[in-house]
């Protein structure tokens, strides 16, 4: 297996896993303290790590468009899901604290 894919999988599942876990612990301190403005303080914080993790995808998706070969692995696809499902966390995230905002407003 490439050792460079390997590494680079790594670092997605990494960032995404730290990235997810601080939107997460945003939502729950959100519904213990009310703080909303921290809340999007600590999802923008995940955000950055999620970014790191796109950054490594998008390196990837590149050197793949310049000709080089990319092995594809199983690790690979794992990274990959890790890296979605991030997205989709801090998304869903963002639309709560939009939405408890909202409601605690009434």
């Amino acid at each position: 297996m490439d050792e460079k894919v390997v590494e680079q999988s790594m670092e997605i599942i990494t960032y995404s896993g730290n990235g997810r876990a601080l939107v997460i612990n945003a939502l729950r301190d959100l519904f213990k303290d009310g703080d909303i403005a921290k809340a999007r303080e600590q999802i923008a914080a995940g955000g950055k790590e999620i970014g790191e993790a796109h950054q490594m995808q998008t390196d990837l998706i590149s050197a793949e468009c310049d000709g080089q070969e990319v092995e594809k692995s199983v690790l690979l696809i794992h990274a990959q899901d890790h890296f979605m499902t991030a997205l989709a966390v801090r998304d869903m995230a963002s639309l709560m604290v939009d939405m408890y905002e909202k409601l605690s407003q009434k």
